[in-house]
């Protein structure tokens, strides 16, 4: 069923033109798919039954979206003992979950509005908007109250911006028009998700370039190592000096191609092998940098060398 869920999404982004890769053949991995179309990035993680979502998977797909300004996703059908509901955005771990049928629509530009919670199902309202309406029509709180069976203080709260029940958001629709707001997935990243901690394990390499002012925020569960970031600029990094370089090194460079991100290995020894969109920078040549600047111009002008 999950092999058949991932072919169903692949069709689905093909058909709405994205640029997607495939990582089912990659282990470790925190996500499945990533797709760009435009300036839309789309960080897919595909499971049946989302309850097998692990947190560190969660977690990382977070850190990631937040670093290349993408959409994080997990797509199945069963959560716990149900299945999804069309139209439905469910939550696991801070991440938006939704199921085939959504997806399609959201792909179509029509984006969900329910989301459930403990309790049931819930719409945000447009708080501004609705005082707006509410006052125009020369509708008092205690007014509205009574209309919607609820009390003065959860009108107040409403106005103040908390979300309603499925059942009284329709009644406010027919009383006040459309007041209810899409759900926006990439609010599912967040306050915690703004200050990105760069990653604990600091090796000589990782070492040095923090060194010189290199921003650099390492990952597990993905085809590269790091993610470093200069003014507007990614750059997607490998680091491990494993024995098949040249392997990932090109995964590294299907990934940056489809995010139009720099990628580069930094190894310990001088590579052969070119491959396209990956700088491969030795690491006794970054104790001539000292700054972020510097390099940046080193993997410019390996670059430039390659072309």
């Amino acid at each position: 069923m999950q092999s058949l869920l991932m072919k169903n999404v692949v069709r689905l982004l093909r058909r709405e033109g994205y640029s997607l890769l495939e990582l089912v053949d990659t282990k470790p991995r925190c996500f499945d798919i990533i797709a760009k179309k435009g300036d839309h990035i789309l960080l897919i993680k595909i499971l049946y039954n989302v309850d097998s979502l692990k947190i560190e998977i969660a977690e990382e797909m977070r850190k990631i979206a937040r670093l290349l300004n993408a959409t994080a996703l997990v797509i199945g059908e069963r959560f716990k003992f149900d299945f999804l509901e069309r139209g439905v955005v469910y939550t696991r771990y801070n991440l938006p979950v939704i199921n085939l049928a959504t997806f399609y629509d959201y792909l179509r530009g029509e984006f969900p509005y329910v989301y459930s919670a403990p309790g049931g199902y819930y719409v945000k309202l447009d708080a501004e908007k609705l005082k707006k309406i509410r006052e125009s029509m020369g509708i008092t709180i205690g007014d509205a109250a009574r209309r919607l069976g609820v009390s003065k203080r959860t009108i107040k709260n409403y106005e103040e911006g908390a979300d309603a029940s499925v059942d009284v958001a329709v009644k406010i629709e027919e009383i006040f028009g459309d007041v209810i707001k899409k759900i926006d997935f990439s609010e599912f990243l967040t306050e915690e998700d703004e200050g990105i901690k760069s990653g604990e394990n600091e090796d000589e390499i990782i070492g040095k370039l923090r060194e010189i002012g290199v921003a650099i925020y390492t990952v597990k569960h993905t085809p590269f190592d790091a993610i470093s970031k200069f003014e507007e600029n990614e750059i997607l990094m490998g680091l491990k000096q494993v024995r098949e370089i040249e392997k990932r090194a090109q995964l590294i460079g299907k990934v940056s191609e489809i995010v139009n991100a720099n990628a580069a290995y930094i190894t310990k020894k001088e590579m052969k092998k070119r491959i396209s969109s990956v700088v491969f920078v030795l690491k006794e040549e970054l104790e001539s940098l000292d700054s972020p600047e510097d390099f940046i111009s080193l993997i410019n002008e390996k670059r430039e060398k390659y072309a």
